[in-house]
């Protein structure tokens, strides 16, 4: 027999539980913006970027290898017009998979971003979605996705979908 702190446990449980099931099935859209909290106004930011500098730091490994990583600085541009900068760290954490974050520094504040994305050796990855991880600022509640319609060696072309 349970004793009533038992029950209290497995019943707490079950709400959570219940609660948790609840608020998945509400999520079905992992693109979807409507989430609950914030204002709930969506803003879209188109940018572009040009690369200011790209380093590799080699683990030491003859080419390629788990643990390099690629440094990505950039300057951002919106409607042809500076809108800012961009820092990145990717880190091969797969033969041809890396671990992406990043920050865009935009005049109303900072908005941080990560991604994993397998892609050929040499290959700059083109025309996929990048995760919103938070911001300062004007963006400090931000959530949501960027789409990266493509990305060369010298920059790129994206549009940042954000919910407030």
């Amino acid at each position: 027999m349970l004793s009533v702190s038992k029950w209290g446990v497995v019943a707490t449980t079950v709400v959570s539980l219940a609660a948790l099931a609840g608020s998945a099935s509400a999520f079905h859209d992992p693109y979807s913006l409507d989430r609950g909290m914030g204002s709930g106004r969506t803003e879209a930011i188109r940018l572009t970027s040009t690369s200011t500098g790209t380093t590799v730091v080699d683990n030491g490994t003859s080419g390629p290898g788990i643990g390099d990583q690629i440094i990505i600085s950039a300057n951002l541009f919106r409607n042809g017009a500076g809108y800012g900068t961009e820092g990145a760290v990717c880190t091969r954490v797969a033969t041809d998979t890396t671990l992406c974050s990043g920050t865009f520094s935009l005049p109303r504040g900072q908005v941080s971003w990560q991604h994993l994305k397998t892609t050929p050796i040499g290959t700059p990855p083109s025309d996929f979605d990048i995760a919103i991880t938070g911001g300062t600022g004007a963006y400090a509640t931000v959530r949501g996705y960027a789409h990266i319609a493509r990305t060369a060696e010298s920059g790129g072309a994206f549009t940042l979908h954000l919910l407030h």
